[in-house]
C-alpha cells in the first residue's frame, strides 16, 4: 500500500509542476479523447487545491504597521501600500 501525503502536507511547487507536465500533455494533443478528459479533471483538481494554498497564503500575509512610538499592530495585506507601512526591513 502507498504511503500518501496530505493535500497539505505537499507543497504548493510541486503542485504547480504537476500542472505544468498536465498543461503540457494537453498541448501536445497525443491522448484519446478519454486521456484527455481525465487528464484536464486532475488539473482542474490541482488547480483547485493550488488556489486553495494561494489564498490560505493571502490570508496569512500581514503587514506590519506603526500606530505610535512603540506601538505596533497588524493589518492584513492589501496590494496598496500606506504612509504608515514598512517596506524595507
Amino acid at each position: 500500500m502507498k504511503n500518501k501525503k496530505k493535500v497539505e502536507d505537499i507543497p504548493f511547487e510541486e503542485y504547480l509542476r504537476k500542472l505544468e507536465k498536465i498543461v503540457h500533455k494537453l498541448e501536445e494533443g497525443e491522448l484519446s479523447l478519454d486521456e484527455s478528459v481525465k487528464t484536464y479533471e486532475e488539473g482542474m483538481n490541482i488547480s483547485k487545491i493550488c488556489l486553495e494554498k494561494l489564498n490560505e497564503t493571502k490570508k496569512k500575509i500581514e503587514q506590519l504597521v506603526i500606530e505610535g512610538e512603540e506601538k505596533y499592530s497588524t493589518k492584513p495585506f492589501s496590494e496598496k501600500r500606506g504612509e504608515n507601512t514598512i517596506n524595507e526591513f
